[in-house]
């Protein structure tokens, strides 16, 4: 069973090719719960780059409508969404980009009587507001339930963020007294690019958190001059006297969301449509040699079509453990290596049995179809452009590939 569906492997390819993401990575983003207070000009952008990164369940609270003169910066909106729900309208969008995430919409805003509750299932909370009031709200309860959460503020070209953790100083360690008369973007302005920077910093420090990182922002104060489009940074130091610094009694908090020891399970409509049990057995060695390159490869329609009508088949994923944990159409996982044919034979001796080979992109398995026909095996065919093109061929989802055929035939 795979990790992700056909279509998520798809959409998270990019991702998963990065080592500092690669499976693990990004199944612990699929498992993280994110809460997202504003739907403004910094949750915007915090919620398009989240929600396109795979973080598998976004709370959108926002309880104010849009606005026209919202739009310069407020980018998931525009002219015909005016006087509508932030929350559900950003919601919406997410969902448009991203059909593989639950995104939840309270069309509320922040309050002393649903923050507890808003915060206590959450991984990690971004402030997206722009007040103090709902700061000081958040910040109390990230405290209780030892939640981290990365503060971020703009206003005109200048801008600031801080990721708070339980270890590092808080909110109110940097604001012992709230300063008074602080105009905000209403009053003063903002430039549409400041705040849309600030954002993305603030998705970037929750992504690299949701890894699992040790990130060097955490307990520092970042300051942006959008004028001389220059940072600085400064080290906080936690207060010993604030209420960060004092015993907490913890509430009943969700369990931490490192990946499970069990295969995330999904449901999902078959994919390819291969009646093995009405479809005649035929061997593959029948196959026109007019269907097959040189090279042994076949292309996604004939690939499938042989596979299912051929009985005594060894069908083999040459990519990486964690390629085949993360997303595979069955059969067995042998890495492509320098004792490639080895490791076949110890598990298929008879070189005239018919083996299929696939990989993500068609390389790997071309060049382990060579490998096993060099060792004299004579059926041997792979996936031609591999696994991308058949996904894009056959977009649906699916849960098990010929699945009936596989579990009968791939030993």
């Amino acid at each position: 069973m795979s990790i992700f569906n056909a279509g998520e492997w798809q959409q998270y390819q990019r991702h998963i090719q990065l080592n500092d993401v690669g499976v693990n990575g990004q199944q612990r983003l699929k498992n993280a719960r994110v809460l997202l207070i504003g739907a403004g000009g910094l949750g915007c952008p915090v919620a398009m780059y989240l929600g396109a990164a795979g973080v598998g369940h976004i709370t959108l609270v926002d309880g104010d409508t849009i606005a026209q003169t919202n739009l310069h910066r407020q980018v998931l909106f525009g002219h015909d969404d005016i006087g509508q729900s932030k929350s559900r309208v950003a919601a919406h969008r997410l969902a448009a980009n991203n059909p593989y995430i639950t995104v939840e919409a309270v069309d509320a805003n922040v309050t002393q009587g649903n923050v507890d509750n808003l915060v206590m299932d959450a991984d990690i909370v971004l402030d997206c507001t722009d007040n103090f009031p709902a700061r000081l709200l958040i910040n109390d309860a990230c405290i209780t339930h030892r939640t981290p959460w990365i503060y971020a503020s703009v206003l005109g070209l200048r801008g600031q963020t801080a990721l708070f953790s339980p270890n590092t100083a808080c909110f109110r360690c940097v604001f012992p007294v709230l300063p008074q008369n602080v105009p905000d973007c209403n009053a003063a302005g903002v430039l549409c690019t400041t705040a849309g920077l600030m954002g993305i910093l603030q998705a970037n420090n929750c992504v690299h958190y949701l890894l699992g990182r040790e990130h060097p922002s955490a307990g520092k104060l970042q300051l942006f001059d959008g004028e001389r489009n220059e940072f600085r940074s400064i080290s906080l130091i936690k207060n010993s006297q604030c209420v960060c610094s004092q015993p907490v009694t913890c509430p009943s908090k969700r369990v931490d969301f490192q990946p499970s020891p069990k295969p995330f399970q999904y449901s999902a409509t078959g994919l390819f449509h291969v009646d093995v049990k009405e479809k005649p057995k035929q061997i593959v060695a029948a196959v026109s040699q007019a269907n097959v390159t040189k090279a042994g490869e076949l292309n996604p329609d004939k690939f499938v079509c042989q596979l299912g009508e051929t009985e005594t088949a060894l069908l083999l994923d040459v990519r990486s453990e964690a390629e085949h944990r993360g997303f595979n159409i069955g059969g067995h996982c042998i890495s492509l290596c320098a004792d490639f044919s080895q490791l076949v034979f110890a598990i298929c001796s008879d070189k005239n049995r018919p083996i299929f080979l696939y990989c993500q992109s068609g390389i790997r398995s071309k060049k382990a179809c060579d490998a096993l026909r060099s060792a004299g095996y004579l059926n041997v065919y792979c996936l031609q452009d591999g696994l991308g093109t058949l996904l894009m061929d056959y977009p649906s989802d699916y849960a098990h590939f010929l699945e009936s055929f596989i579990s009968d035939s791939s030993v």
